[in-house]
């Protein structure tokens, strides 16, 4: 399958970019189709981490404020897997050990790969890898946790398989990034 890229422009340039793009791509039965124009958030690569507590069976999980979600029925506030933005010239491996440590404070020197998915193609090129780490013992993990430098404040559960599928069932886990983490891992590895 081909596509050509006719042009394309940053129209906003923040935290993330926004790009217009005027795109011909084609169709099943092996025409061009017709120039449209298309939008996409730059955000760059994330990754996500299911810090799964040896000792104690359990995954830990944050809880942080998150403005897109405030309204809509939701407070704003979410649990979620530990998650950042890879940063530039840096491996998602990596960026998953420094999330680990910024966001609930555990140093692991291995994480394992699980999957690695597209968050929302429809309109972000942000590709999301997932990983595992394995933690011995979480008597270490905190209440709170986050990075100061960022400002973040994050609220630190632990919480066994079944509390996990239960949130979610009550919509008390509405990240679609940990609902689908966790129903992989849960799938695959438990």
């Amino acid at each position: 399958m081909k596509f050509c890229v006719q042009s394309s422009e940053i129209v906003f340039h923040d935290f993330f970019k926004i790009e217009r793009g005027r795109v011909v791509w084609e169709q099943f039965d092996g025409t061009m189709g017709e120039e449209q124009t298309r939008y996409v958030i730059r955000r760059g690569d994330s990754v996500g981490i299911i810090p799964v507590c040896e000792k104690e069976d359990k995954i830990v999980l944050i809880k942080q404020f998150r403005y897109p979600a405030a309204g809509k029925g939701f407070d704003g506030y979410l649990w979620e897997i530990p998650a950042g933005m890879v940063d530039k010239n840096e491996d998602p491996a990596q960026t998953a050990r420094r999330e680990l440590f910024e966001e609930i404070g555990i140093e692991i020197k291995d994480v394992s790969p699980l999957i690695s998915f597209f968050l929302s193609p429809g309109a972000l090129d942000e590709r999301f890898h997932l990983f595992c780490a394995h933690i011995p013992d979480c008597v270490q993990v905190g209440l709170i946790g986050g990075n100061k430098d960022e400002k973040e404040n994050l609220m630190i559960g632990l919480f066994e398989k079944g509390e996990l599928l239960d949130m979610i069932k009550k919509n008390e886990i509405v990240d679609g990034k940990t609902i689908a983490s966790l129903l992989f891992y849960f799938s695959e590895y438990l």
